[in-house]
């Protein structure tokens, strides 16, 4: 590909820079100690980190750790159940003997999404981690629907195939999925119906950052954050070897999962091994009655097949440490609401495709490949291989205490396939780098600055190929800094970041232009033409956290952030099968007489975010409690409109997405991919065109989540969120989720644990032209675990059921929610064995 000399480039120059990190200095001071509880018994895999450094340690059965780290280094140690601790060592020789204190309902757990080792507790803008034993209770196929009972996140619910997250109501391009920082590298932001390369089966945590968090993460994060963290890239020399297994059996579809972790270390070396294999069938729902009139009890085409396997290694010294790692995943997965009925000629590969939505109800289970899906279901195969390299060196120059280098590569390629062959093609590498400088207090200042690249190269060819081959690239510069004045903290933070798009094949119209016009952003246009796109975005934000006594503080933050126009919402043009919808992009415009596309002669303007929250927590004692308003204005808020018309209302009608390649991408499904081929859009001609357009939003609501403990044992919890969007002194936003508010009853005890509660969604009326109101529903869930000894395994073994009382549940905020509500009653059980 074109693209392939500018991957590379700058890929040699972060290895240049990586591998000077593995350079040794003089070493740091070795540190021991013990970590016990109250009743002097030794905590075991409490966590030791080091101010200022990614590594950490873990203690051992008795409590003990050693470490190397600076004379006057501060220590942060924590555990599950307990308060966090700040330790300022002043006698490196002198043993340090650590007394953990039972904890309050809020676990003080260090975001690493933060970018300065904060814990959730001290950030001045929201977050919410799920990690440990509630995070093993809320795991699920997609992260979406892993993380939809967290305040103030929703799911864009496309079956149980894909679900990606929606945080205060919004999702796609200004939502950013990190995986240990770094982009997911996957085609999820593109359509509801692309899976999230991430399973929550094999993460250790999962960070949500709701609201503006585009300093560290550019401007695709103007909506908030999700970072899924794992240890495949390991940070930590352990004192003994760990290994997890864990297997799961779902009642609803048959699901077997399988996922094994395994860390240890050697001397300096630290590695990391797992692996997870999925296979699940179509999943059974509540009676209901489809878009088309049929009652159905399961949905077809909803089954989904993945296998992962991941590897890494890392050098650990005193002065810094050098890491690698490799993975592959593979997911086959069907597509539901998505089957079409086609008219292949296989002889000249001219798909002329009938895409009346022709379902096929009458599937037998067990077919093919043994996923329960026939064979003209339209199904995706995906697979991703992804690299990461990391590396940090402690104290290299005075007055820095560490420089730290973050690099990603992801390879990712996304076929569709149609009666056994390829139907559409997505591919996208990524190539992603984050250089952070973290420095030593400067007038009481303590922060980072950095600078961050992303280049990513898309291309999209085929039937549903609705948005154009493009090349991403974007530099940024960034910092952020904190100091406490007395009980403030406060915290300051910037970002210049500039991105440029380069699309080729761009469709402007139907019919022959008059090319003399000049255009904004340099547009040629041609029939079929390369366009450039550059815009330089700039973000600011300032928060305050007030700890006015012990247990309890206020924050505020306010935040100013630019958001580039996406490349599909410039330049989409084409039929979204997974919406049922024409996509129109911001460089077009719709003659509403004719129906002819023109190029755009005005010019596209970038997203304005002005958010600003306000939150109040209290987090000491048997009654804890969080809650937040947030209220986001948004200038030229950029949306979906109906333009009244439909796909045979268009001028040349007929349109060919021919983008002047021939690809044989070397698939096993036997396929040329000659894209010059004409679709006969059959029955979807009264898709409806809806275009991209900008106006003012605004966006506000609240979260809140509340825990009191009864007793040792027992704590009752609540959570709650609300958003209303809508354009300002105008109609609702689309797909906003309705409120939601859930109680639970939480046991726990030393063999035993386990949770009931139920959630409401409420219904919700405040809809836009686009879409139907949506009946509010309630799930009643429950889990219980128990734990045990085999020998020196620990075991648990749990049973968890969701949906219990077997009610329809239509999600909002789904794109297909007509034709696949949420799953029936279903019971897991599953078996986890440590050693």
């Amino acid at each position: 590909m074109r693209q392939a000399r500018s991957f590379f480039k700058p890929s040699a120059l972060a290895l240049m820079i990586a591998c000077s990190f593995s350079a040794q200095a003089s070493a740091g001071q070795a540190i021991t100690g013990v970590v016990k509880n109250a009743q002097g018994e030794p905590v075991r895999n409490a966590r030791i980190h080091v101010h200022g450094r990614q590594q950490y340690i873990f203690t051992d059965a008795q409590g003990q750790f050693r470490l190397s780290a600076p004379a006057n280094a501060e220590l942060h140690i924590t555990a599950p159940g307990f308060d966090g601790q700040y330790i300022q060592i002043a006698d490196p020789a002198s043993p340090l003997a650590i007394t953990m204190q039972p904890g309050g309902q809020i676990e003080r757990i260090i975001v690493s999404a933060s970018g300065i080792h904060k814990y959730n507790l001290d950030m001045a803008t929201p977050v919410s981690v799920l990690t440990g034993e509630q995070l093993s209770r809320r795991t699920e196929p997609t992260i979406g629907e892993t993380l939809k009972k967290q305040p103030g996140v929703h799911a864009n619910y496309f079956g149980p195939v894909a679900s990606s997250p929606v945080i205060r109501g919004l999702d796609g391009p200004r939502v950013r999925i990190l995986n240990n920082g770094l982009d997911t590298g996957d085609v999820s932001r593109t359509g509801p119906d692309h899976a999230i390369m991430a399973d929550a089966l094999t993460t250790e945590q999962i960070e949500v950052l709701r609201g503006p968090a585009t300093l560290l993460y550019g401007s695709g994060a103007i909506g908030g954050v999700v970072n899924v963290v794992d240890n495949r890239l390991p940070r930590q020399l352990r004192p003994e070897a760990d290994t997890v297994v864990e297997t799961r059996f779902n009642s609803v579809s048959d699901e077997k999962a399988i996922a094994v972790n395994h860390d240890g270390s050697r001397n300096q070396v630290a590695w990391h091994l797992d692996g997870l294999h999925r296979h699940a069938d179509d999943y059974k729902v509540p009676h209901f009655t489809n878009s088309d009139g049929e009652h159905r009890d399961h949905i077809d085409n909803s089954w989904v097949e993945t296998t992962s396997l991941n590897a890494g290694v890392s050098y650990i010294g005193s002065r810094g440490l050098l890491g690698f790692h490799a993975g592959r995943t593979e997911s086959e997965y069907g597509i539901p609401a998505h089957d079409h009925a086609h008219g292949h000629d296989h002889d000249d590969h001219d798909h002329g495709h009938d895409h009346g939505h022709s379902h096929d109800h009458g599937h037998s289970h067990g077919h093919g490949h043994g996923h329960g899906h026939h064979d003209d279901d339209v199904f995706a195969k995906a697979r991703q291989n992804r690299f990461n390299l990391a590396g940090e060196i402690y104290d290299p120059l005075a007055g820095i205490e560490t420089i730290s280098l973050n690099l990603g590569y992801t390879d990712y390629e996304h076929s569709e396939i149609e009666d056994g062959h390829v139907a559409t093609f997505f591919a996208s590498k990524t190539l992603e780098s984050r250089l952070t400088v973290e420095h030593e207090p400067l007038a009481g200042w303590h922060g980072i600055f950095g600078y961050h690249l992303l280049r990513n190269d898309y291309e999209a060819s085929g039937e549903e190929a609705f948005t154009p081959n493009t090349e991403t690239t974007s530099h940024a510069l960034f910092v952020l800094e904190e100091k406490r004045f007395g009980d403030l903290t406060l915290q300051l933070g910037g970002r210049l970041e500039r991105v440029k798009y380069h699309a080729d094949g761009i469709e402007f119209g139907h019919q022959d232009h008059d090319h003399s016009h000049s255009h904004s952003h340099g547009h040629d246009h041609d029939d079929h033409e390369h366009v450039e796109a550059s815009f330089t975005a700039s973000s600011l934000s300032a928060g305050v956290v007030w700890e006015f006594q012990p247990g309890f503080s206020w924050a505020f933050a306010a935040s100013r952030s630019e958001r580039a126009p996406g490349a599909s919402e410039l330049y989409a043009n084409g039929a979204h099968l997974a919406t049922g919808t024409y996509e129109l992009g911001l460089a077009y415009v719709l003659d509403h007489h004719d129906g002819d596309i023109e190029p755009n002669r005005d010019r596209f303007y970038k997203e304005v975010a002005n958010n600003f929250d306000l939150t109040f927590r209290k987090f000491d004692g048997n009654l804890s409690f969080t809650y937040n308003f947030f209220y986001n204005r948004v200038n030229n808020y950029i949306y979906l409109t109906d333009t009244g018309l439909s796909m045979d209302d268009l001028g040349g009608h007929g349109h060919s997405h021919d983008h002047g390649h021939s690809h044989d991408h070397g698939h096993d499904h036997g396929h040329s991919h000659d894209h010059g081929h004409s679709h006969d859009h059959g029955h979807h001609d009264s898709f409806p065109v809806l275009q991209y357009r900008q106006d003012n939003a605004i966006l506000y609501g609240f979260e809140f989540e509340m825990g009191y403990y009864l007793d040792q044992a027992q704590s009752l919890h609540l959570f709650a969120d609300q958003v209303r969007a809508k354009v300002r002194g105008g109609d609702d936003l689309p797909r906003i989720p309705p409120m939601k508010l859930g109680a639970e009853y939480r046991y726990q005890a030393q063999n035993w644990s386990g949770e009931i509660g139920l959630t409401r969604y409420a219904k919700q009326n405040r809809v836009s032209s686009l879409e139907s109101r949506t009946s509010g529903y309630t799930m009643l869930d429950a889990t219980l675990s128990y734990f045990f000894d085999v020998s020196d395994v620990e075991m648990t073994a749990f049973i968890r059921g969701t949906n219990l009382t077997n009610r329809l549940g239509f999600v909002h905020s789904s794109f297909i929610k007509d034709d696949a509500p949420l799953p029936g009653r279903a019971i897991t059980l599953g078996l986890r064995a440590r050693f």
